[in-house]
């Protein structure tokens, strides 16, 4: 192990030996492992696969053999873990040697200069491997449940962009997991779902370098004992799966839905195919929306890897500029992260991740994300952070984007304009919401209300109803919280109060399957209303959750906005050039920074989303000034 690779474009390749015939006849688990170490070129290399895996347990207990190949042959032994002892008793074969590459092996981790390099070249190892083997761990399934996996895999149709298109996909589907069966088959299609989501529920599923590896790979097989299938097959089927799931039982309920790797699955599943189609907008919006996924569903031992994983998936010169260092402290690599992505993207939409959490235990300026920790909330531009019909600042572009990186990246220089105060904050916090919670629980309009007549001045806006309509856009922020591009609602503020005080009829009638029965065309107008209002129903359910972890305010001049529960009375909401939502700053301590300010959050104020002027009131440009943000 003690063999270097020489030059950046050079990578060590294990061959794995096969057994002897003596080790053929005993069992598996006592077996020894031999294999070679050579270096080869990155750019001219055998052919080889990689392995994709988690560590498992820290503790290297479980010896190999491996020989060096170089001027000198040197064989040693070496102690892996028992997780990869595992992986590689399965890769090896009975009569021919197989070449494959594994980090724990063909990277000196003790050797940080080595491992920075290699680090760096991991993408391209992982793309000309001639396929990606993903290694889930031993298997405890009945050997007629992995029959029945591998056989509905193997009929199913292959389809990237779609898992279960095809009738024939969901008839498979219904027979492996049981759906409109009964007794013993019932019983038996239970099984196999729970067998899928211990799938799902797999370390490997939450693990930050998944999404390379498993993304830039031209194939990849997934092995789980000796379970073994084609990685895109089995994404398929467990996304079919899923949404057979969710239609029956519903989300709550779904073992599938509430697996831990449900929302990696698809996050890869999707990335795979915009890598594989190109057809991806932005690699510069791509790279901030992975850090995002890995913030609240990926896990990393080194909290530098929440950065150094997702670098394949920016092109820009910029974002490349971020050498893998493990001798940098954390903070200074979020630090440069996030300097770089405001560079590169020529904006501040990385000030939407800069929410911090209870638990976060570093200490970084106030706009730096966190990355080891997940939001308390959705940002206000989900999905792929950036991307939105929200332009506060109308379009511009960060201003200091040309300049030099600044040796003191604790600051950051931005120019804008401060457009009113918060003046008061809505007692309430609203829960998480829940499938099962409705519209009334979640926001509880009675109460806010009540607060919101205490604080307006009736001069202001002397219509109540009127408020309540305003009141609603702000708490939804205009389709926010949406799986798609936020910021374009697709229905009249006046929709979501009407639908929001039919809402009892609406899901009385819904659970009573009044919008599943077949009705006679044409259908009637009442009928046509009730079914728009529940369509528009089911949208404001899923963007309702925007309001977790935030609190409506009340501006100085009478504007509502929305904000996470950092906001405080006395903060300065902000248009800052580069931002595509308002800003909230705190001016800090004289001991902090004389005349600089805080990074509160980004947040929602009506009326100022767009640019727009509003009741005579705009933001100019003479207005624009410098600020520092510490």
């Amino acid at each position: 192990m003690s063999q270097q690779v020489q030059e950046s474009t050079t990578f060590k390749i294990l061959k794995i030996l096969p057994s002897t015939s003596q080790e053929r006849k005993a069992s598996p688990g006592v077996c020894s492992i031999e294999c070679e170490l050579s270096v080869e070129s990155l750019f001219n290399p055998p052919e080889y696969e990689a392995l994709s895996y988690t560590w498992g347990s820290a503790t290297q207990d479980c010896p190999i053999q491996i020989r060096t190949i170089s001027d000198n042959v040197h064989t040693e032994t070496v102690l892996v873990t028992q997780h990869l002892h595992a992986a590689l008793l399965r890769l090896r074969q009975p009569t021919t040697p197989r070449l494959v590459w594994i980090d724990q092996l063909c990277i000196n981790q003790n050797n940080l200069p080595e491992k920075n390099a290699q680090v760096r070249l991991m993408a391209d190892i992982y793309k000309r491997a001639q396929r990606t083997v993903v290694w889930l761990g031993e298997g405890s399934m009945l050997d007629q449940d992995r029959d029945a996996i591998i056989d509905a895999t193997n009929r199913m149709s292959y389809r990237p962009d779609n898992a279960y298109s095809s009738l024939g996909d969901v008839n498979i589907i219904q027979h492996l997991i049981g759906f409109e069966c009964h007794g013993d088959n019932r019983e038996v299609g239970m099984r196999r779902r729970q067998v899928l989501a211990d799938l799902l529920g797999r370390p490997w599923f939450t693990r930050a370098w998944v999404f390379q590896e498993a993304v830039v790979a031209k194939r990849g097989i997934v092995l789980c004992g000796s379970l073994e299938i084609d990685m895109e097959v089995l994404i398929n089927l467990l996304d079919g799966v899923c949404d057979r799931d969710f239609q029956e039982v519903g989300e709550t309920a779904s073992i599938m839905h509430t697996s831990k790797g449900y929302k990696p699955m698809f996050a890869i599943r999707e990335a795979r195919f915009e890598e594989m189609y190109g057809v991806s907008s932005s690699r510069k919006s791509k790279w901030l929306a992975m850090l995002w996924q890995g913030m609240g569903n990926l896990s990393a031992t080194n909290q530098r890897d929440k950065i150094y994983a997702f670098l394949a998936f920016s092109d820009s010169e910029e974002v490349a500029r971020i050498a893998p260092s493990y001798e940098k402290s954390v903070g200074s690599v979020y630090s440069d992260a996030a300097l770089r992505s405001i560079r590169s993207m020529q904006s501040l939409d990385v000030l939407e991740l800069a929410i911090k959490c209870d638990k976060s235990s570093l200490t970084l300026p106030s706009w730096v994300p966190d990355f080891s920790q997940p939001l308390p909330s959705l940002p206000f531009m989900t999905h792929n952070v950036g991307s939105t019909a929200f332009r506060a600042s109308r379009g511009s572009s960060y201003p200091y984007w040309t300049q030099d990186v600044p040796k003191d990246v604790s600051k950051l220089y931005v120019r804008g304009c401060i457009i009113s105060t918060v003046k008061s904050i809505a007692p309430m916090a609203f829960p998480m919401h829940e499938p099962t919670n409705t519209l009334h629980d979640t926001i509880g309009l009675t109460k806010i209300m009540a607060w919101v007549t205490s604080k307006l001045p009736l001069e202001l806006n002397p219509s109540l109803h009127r408020i309540r309509e305003r009141v609603l856009q702000t708490l939804f922020a205009e389709g926010a919280g949406r799986d798609d591009t936020p910021g374009n609602l697709d229905y009249d503020d006046s929709d979501a109060l009407k639908v929001y005080s039919n809402e009892p009829m609406l899901l009385e009638r819904r659970y009573a399957g009044f919008f599943k029965r077949p009705v006679p065309m044409p259908k009637s107008d009442s009928f046509k209303e009730l079914e728009l209002q529940h369509r528009y129903l089911q949208w404001l359910e899923r963007v309702v959750k925007i309001v977790h972890h935030k609190k409506l305010f009340l501006s100085q001049h009478g504007d509502f906005g929305l904000a996470y529960e950092a906001v405080e009375e006395g903060d300065l909401i902000c248009i800052l050039l580069g931002s595509k939502t308002p800003t909230l700053l705190r001016k800090a301590s004289d001991e902090e920074g004389q005349g600089c300010y805080r990074f509160v959050a980004q947040c929602y104020v009506e009326s100022w989303m767009r640019g727009e002027e509003h009741e005579g009131r705009a933001w100019a440009e003479d207005d624009v000034k410098d600020l520092t943000v510490i």
